[in-house]
């Protein structure tokens, strides 16, 4: 048997890395206020906007900063599918390097990708957090 807990930060608390005690009780596993230490570690991400000709290919960069380790960077397209590094006809993914707390990922949009392209379509790099992979925000 397992239990989840979960702890909810308001945005305005969290700005910088914190260290929270979790405190467990269980009577089915003669646990009596068992602390359990939870860090909570604090990135900035920065993408800006692009407008962008179609007569080349196009760069966006996630840039990613106060990072604890290396963290993988998944891109999303319009259709909020991940994109494939082997979608070579279309884009060109680099992860970037981690260093010193920071990274750059770049997305290259190949032109033959603009045709099926609006203005309106958008797309996303996600953070695939390398400790907790399901609480990975996208950006």
């Amino acid at each position: 048997n397992s239990q989840t807990t979960t702890l909810s930060v308001k945005a305005a608390a969290n700005t910088v890395d914190s260290t929270y005690t979790c405190v467990i009780t269980s009577n089915e596993s003669q646990e009596i206020n068992k602390p359990t230490v939870v860090k909570l570690n604090v990135f900035a991400v920065a993408l800006d906007d692009e407008v962008v000709t179609t007569a080349t290919d196009q760069n966006l960069v996630c840039t990613i900063s106060g990072l604890s380790q290396e963290t993988p960077v998944t891109w999303i397209d319009p259709d909020n599918n991940e994109i494939s590094d082997t979608d070579t006809n279309n884009y060109v993914v680099d992860q970037g390097t981690y260093i010193f707390g920071s990274k750059a990922s770049t997305l290259t949009i190949k032109t033959a990708k603009f045709a099926s392209l609006s203005s309106e379509d958008v797309f996303k790099c996600r953070l695939k957090s390398a400790l907790y992979p399901t609480n990975s925000p996208d950006v």
